[in-house]
């Protein structure tokens, strides 16, 4: 199956650096641009089925998280990946919690863009290094992993499975309950607990144990 990116950025160059580096991949037959959010959603309302969007975070007709959001939400089956020149960790810890499934900043270099891209293209989700600790997560040892899945740590009724499959997939909270039939409280409160199990505060931590643990 042909794989085709839309790539959401405002500023040429920088748009003519992400498409050189989806191109190199060798995955994408095609690669698509946008450079506004408007632009992209007449994409999309055309044609849908794209296999991954780079999104840049703040466009110029877009307002905050504006776009992240509207994309999100309105479809959630898209992999997005951020590429942001703001890489604070409160705003790439908020990202995740609207489900992208990576987050580039625009300092990296070019194999960190291509590794990043190959990680989420392989179904898991990426978060740069600098923000793994300072979202306050400890990577486990080995051995307690291992630890951790002999005693079936993650133990979770299939609600609670069915919205962290979700979680893991990057579908936002308003999509997951019209998905699975549930009041949006009623998933929050499965998060809550799904956190509690984890032992973690945010998506973006859930993330990075469930890659602790082999889950994803």
């Amino acid at each position: 199956m042909t794989k085709r990116a839309l790539v959401v950025e405002d500023h040429p160059i920088v748009r003519d650096v992400i498409v050189a580096s989806l191109s190199s991949l060798g995955i994408f037959e095609s690669v698509v641009t946008a450079s506004s959010l408007q632009e992209t959603l007449g994409v999309l309302a055309d044609d849908d089925g794209f296999a991954l969007i780079i999104l840049d975070l703040y466009l110029s007709d877009t307002v905050g998280t504006e776009g992240m959001t509207t994309l999100r939400e309105s479809y959630p089956d898209i992999p997005v990946v951020i590429f942001s020149g703001e890489d604070s960790t409160d705003t790439i810890s908020k990202a995740f919690e609207y489900g992208v499934r990576g987050y580039i900043p625009k300092s990296s270099s070019m194999a960190i863009v291509i590794s990043a891209i190959k990680v989420v293209l392989a179904g898991s989700s990426y978060i740069p290094p600098h923000a793994i600790r300072m979202l306050g997560f400890e990577p486990a040892q080995a051995t307690e992993v291992m630890s951790e899945k002999q005693k079936n740590a993650v133990s979770l009724s299939p609600k609670q499975s069915a919205v962290f499959a979700e979680l893991l997939n990057g579908v936002p909270n308003k999509v997951i309950a019209l998905r699975l039939n549930m009041a949006e409280g009623t998933v929050k409160t499965h998060l809550h607990t799904i956190y509690q199990v984890l032992k973690v505060r945010s998506r973006a931590q859930a993330i990075l144990k469930a890659r602790d643990l082999d889950l994803l």
